[in-house]
């Protein structure tokens, strides 16, 4: 082995190590989350059932960030006939919503009818022949299956999972969220995501400097138009707590699919500018009925997504989610 291969192999060591170690605090704070937000102690059989459930849908989306483990269940599907490739993950996620469901005493057969709908399907369009168009592939499917694992969650169409039942934290948006992280990280692997949390000190002045500037032009706009008010709330919550779990449970997922997934795919397709521009649009529409908040998130997606652009990491542009969030929140009377 050459010194310059071995220097390689060390660093790539060194970086699962960093990795791991962030997954780990990440499900940490995760559990920390669940645990503030859950309601009346449930039953042994629901808390033993959502501990399991816990550790692959929750922990699952965080292990995804690991390199070494989705190249570990690369290798696992690898030899797989490519429709069976593509539903292994699908069926493992169905498998456990249901059996968390039943033995959380869950109305069961809605959740069947409906959890096999929603995360059968989208494989199955991955799947579909490619649409060419001028000698260059459309991204179709891809694009087909985002919004079929995007708009049920969006409009509430699944029966809720809450962890633990019943009176604990929805699981819906995560449980999509690890079956689009299966599809497009493992799968078929769609270059680009940036889904790491290795990020450097550019990364995060990127972040940053796009929050302020987000800033000096949103906060006039929402005061102008009586969308926000200045009502402070300075305590450890808000100026702490808050911006860690909303980084987590909103930023790094609405990246993933806004950024990662939706201006990834359209920047391929239409280019740089028009993936950016269109992704914000429709980011600003996923924040209807208020016309003044479509427009503030819209702009907010051309925030988020010139960090992409500039750091190719979607946990660098959910800093700056997380960032106008937590400060909505903290100052702002969101």
């Amino acid at each position: 082995m050459t010194a310059g291969s071995a220097e390689l192999k060390h660093r790539g060591s060194r970086w699962s190590a960093a990795e791991l170690a962030v997954a780990t605090v990440a499900f940490g704070l995760a559990v920390a989350a669940i645990v503030a937000r859950t309601g009346r102690p449930p039953s042994t059989l629901a808390l033993v059932a959502a501990g399991v459930f816990f550790v692959l849908v929750p922990g699952g989306y965080i292990a995804f960030s690991v390199d070494g483990v989705r190249r570990s269940l690369s290798a696992l599907v690898a030899d797989l006939q490519p429709t069976a490739r593509l539903l292994a993950g699908p069926v493992v996620v169905y498998v456990v919503v249901a059996c968390y469901a039943l033995a959380a005493g869950m109305p069961i057969a809605s959740r069947l009818a409906a959890y096999a709908a929603y995360l059968i399907v989208p494989p199955l369009l991955l799947g579909t022949p490619a649409m060419t168009r001028q000698g260059r592939r459309v991204p179709v499917q891809e694009l087909a299956v985002v919004f079929a694992l995007w708009l049920p969650i969006e409009f509430r169409i699944l029966p809720p999972l809450p962890l633990p039942a019943p009176n604990g934290v929805d699981m819906r948006k995560l449980v999509g969220l690890v079956e689009a992280m299966y599809l497009f990280l493992v799968a078929r692997p769609l270059p680009r995501i940036g889904y790491t949390y290795r990020l450097t000190a550019r990364d995060a002045i990127t972040a940053v400097v796009a929050f302020l500037v987000y800033a000096v032009v949103a906060v006039p706009l929402g005061l102008a138009t009586g969308f926000i008010a200045w009502r402070p709330e300075l305590d450890a919550t808000h100026l702490i707590g808050g911006p860690l779990i909303i980084y987590l449970v909103t930023g790094v997922p609405e990246e993933f699919l806004f950024r990662g997934l939706l201006q990834n795919l359209l920047t391929g397709w239409l280019g740089a500018r028009a993936g950016l521009v269109i992704a914000s649009i429709i980011f600003g529409f996923a924040h209807l009925p208020d016309l003044r908040y479509v427009l503030l998130a819209a702009i907010a997606g051309v925030a988020y997504g010139w960090v992409y652009q500039r750091t190719q990491r979607i946990t660098a542009s959910a800093i700056t989610h997380a960032l106008v969030d937590g400060t909505w929140g903290a100052l702002l009377g969101g």
